[in-house]
C-alpha cells in the first residue's frame, strides 16, 4: 500500500498513550503482538479518538467491544481497534462499576461500535452513555436482567417442584 509505514511495537503505542494521558492509562501489556492498554473510564473516549486521529497511530478500523463481569470487581469493556495504514492492533480496556456500570459511548467516533455497544448494554448492563439509541438487540423486550452476568440466575439451575405425580404414585391410583 503506497504511504503505509510498518507498524508500532506495542510498547511505543503504549509511550505515545502514556505521554498524552499519564496516568490514566492504567496499565499496558504486549499480548501476542498487540498492545493492550488498560485505561480510566473519564478518559476512555478521549483515548479511543486519539488513537484514531493521531497519524502515527492511526487506528481507523473498529474492530469489536465487547465486555467481562469480574463480578465484585467490576465490567470490564473491551475495545480492539486495527490500523489499516499501519497493520498495528490495540486493545482498549476500561473497567465500570458493577453496580451503575457507565462508559462514554464511542458510537460517533466508529459507527460500527453502535451495536457493540448496545449488546454489551443488554447482556451486560452497560450504560454508553451519550449513545443515540440504547435499544435492545437479541433479547425480547420483555426480558429482564443481563444474561452475561455473572449474578444473573439461569433458569437451569433454579429447583422448582415437579407439578406433576410423584413417579410410581400415578400406577397406584388406577388400581
Amino acid at each position: 500500500m503506497a504511504g503505509s509505514r510498518s507498524p508500532l511495537a506495542p510498547p511505543e503505542i503504549a509511550e505515545r498513550l502514556r505521554a498524552r494521558f499519564g496516568e490514566d492509562v492504567l496499565d499496558h501489556q504486549d499480548v501476542f503482538g498487540h498492545a493492550v492498554v488498560t485505561v480510566t473510564p473519564a478518559r476512555y473516549r478521549e483515548v479511543v479518538a486519539f488513537l484514531r486521529d493521531d497519524r502515527e497511530l492511526a487506528f481507523d478500523f473498529f474492530d469489536f467491544l465487547g465486555g467481562v463481569d469480574y463480578g465484585e470487581r467490576g465490567i470490564e469493556v473491551v475495545t480492539h481497534l486495527y490500523s489499516t495504514v499501519h497493520n498495528h492492533h490495540v486493545r482498549v480496556k476500561v473497567r465500570a462499576e458493577s453496580e451503575d456500570a457507565r462508559v462514554p459511548t464511542i458510537s460517533d467516533l466508529y459507527a460500527g461500535a453502535n451495536w457493540h455497544e448496545r449488546e454489551a448494554w443488554e447482556l451486560f448492563g452497560v450504560s454508553f452513555e451519550g449513545h443515540p439509541h440504547l435499544v435492545k438487540l437479541l433479547l425480547p423486550e420483555p426480558f429482564e436482567g443481563h444474561p452475561l452476568r455473572k449474578d444473573f440466575e439461569l433458569m437451569s439451575r433454579v429447583a422448582k417442584p415437579w407439578p406433576g405425580a410423584v413417579e410410581g404414585e400415578e400406577e397406584e391410583e388406577e388400581e
